[in-house]
């Protein structure tokens, strides 16, 4: 448990005794998350990296696709422990939390702009409804973590709470669940309808996954 100093002043994240690192905003939709993002990013995607895995469509690994894979995984570590850790947890995770943003915009950043260089031209296939599928997700990205920015600068912290929550859920995920089937069953010639049935099954889920953490609730 990290040390923090209780203080007598008003209760703020800067006085307020810091909770213990499992005392986190934990739900159970966050929790699958978290562990399908660092199946995905982590094993799959740095064993793409370092050469443990095959990439899925067998083009080899360019340096493009690799800065891409490496900032994907940290912005992915560094959503889900911000999304459990917020700012109102105690000073020490207020700095955190301040810090590992900072990293995530900057990360995020460098994985859409490589990423997108990578569909489109370093690994590019006749695949048109995933790359245009993938470009459109990582737009939104941006979108969310520029209004995120914008909205604590403002000082509207529900409304930074409520973007950032989805940048975790949909940014982060959505790519996920393009991919999981074809991860899953080993191969990537699938029927047209997999990709959209499986986008709709990630953004229920992330829509469970915001609201039980907007309303408090483990589930």
């Amino acid at each position: 448990m990290p040390h923090c100093e209780a203080s007598s002043v008003r209760p703020d994240p800067e006085s307020t005794p810091c909770r213990a690192w499992y005392d986190g905003n934990f739900t159970i939709w966050w929790l699958i998350g978290a562990l399908l993002g660092l199946w995905f990013t982590l094993y799959k995607g740095l064993g793409i990296v370092v050469g443990l895995l095959p990439p899925s469509n067998g083009i080899p690994v360019g340096p493009v696709f690799a800065m891409h894979l490496v900032t994907s995984i940290l912005f992915m570590c560094i959503c889900i422990f911000n999304v459990f850790h917020t700012p109102s947890h105690g000073r020490v995770y207020r700095k955190v939390h301040r810090l590992l943003g900072c990293m995530a915009m900057i990360s995020g950043v460098i994985s859409f702009i490589t990423g997108a260089v990578a569909v489109w031209w370093e690994r590019y296939t006749e695949d048109l409804g995933f790359s245009i599928g993938i470009t459109v997700g990582g737009v939104l990205q941006m979108g969310c973590q520029g209004y995120g920015w914008y909205k604590i600068r403002q000082g509207n912290v529900g409304a930074h709470k409520t973007v950032m929550l989805a940048t975790f859920y949909y940014s982060c995920l959505i790519p996920l669940w393009l991919r999981i089937v074809g991860i899953i069953v080993g191969r990537q010639d699938l029927p047209f309808w997999v990709q959209p049935a499986a986008l709709a099954v990630g953004l229920v889920f992330g829509q469970l996954g915001i609201r039980a953490a907007l309303a408090n609730r483990i589930v």
